[in-house]
């Protein structure tokens, strides 16, 4: 008998021995430069001090954005679509348009189109602009039959265009004066 336990004891550690090292990796949730996480860290900080203020959340969403986390743009605008204010709109057309979902896009390019028209909302000429830019890329994608869960290479080729064309351009930097020619006596 002592030599069965001592056999069951020597089985238990042979295998606690040989079973795999559990291991665990951990890797940032999103990367980007230190400047984007840190305008990340502080608009967090602010949305959480003051959950009700649309444009902290925007700005937020846009800086999701920019760091290529779409969905996250998309998480944090959802509980102020009852607001109903184009920046909001503006933000998820096109972070639904980056993550290729034309049919969302659509819907929160003419709902923000819808809003611009508000006397009250003092939406730009510039942003309906890009609404309606967004909501007829969203139509054409559609019309061509591009679908994006069948062809997602094109879907987003067409995207990226689009949405480099709605971004705002820095204007050009004016051209060095020329010197003016001495006058010949």
């Amino acid at each position: 008998m002592a030599k069965l336990v001592d056999l069951f004891a020597l089985a238990i550690v042979a295998f606690l021995l040989l079973l795999p090292q559990p291991t665990v990796v951990f890797a940032p949730a999103f990367s980007g430069d230190k400047s984007d996480l840190d305008r990340v860290a502080a608009l967090e900080d602010a949305l959480h001090r003051k959950p009700e203020e649309v444009d902290v959340a925007v700005e937020l969403a846009r800086a999701y954005l920019r760091i290529e986390q779409p969905t996250w743009a998309i998480a944090t605008l959802k509980p102020y679509l009852s607001k109903d204010t184009y920046p909001v709109h503006q933000v998820l057309a096109t972070a639904y348009a980056t993550i290729l979902r034309f049919d969302l896009g659509l819907a929160e390019a003419e709902a923000g189109l819808k809003a611009c028209e508000q006397p009250t909302s003092g939406c730009p000429d510039m942003t309906q602009i890009r609404l309606s830019y967004l909501a007829n890329l969203m139509r054409e994608n559609a019309q061509k039959g591009v679908d994006a869960s069948t062809d997602p290479v094109t879907a987003k080729r067409m995207v990226q265009a689009a949405l480099r064309a709605t971004k705002a351009q820095l204007p050009a930097p004016p051209a060095p004066a020329k010197p003016a020619a001495p006058a010949k006596p």
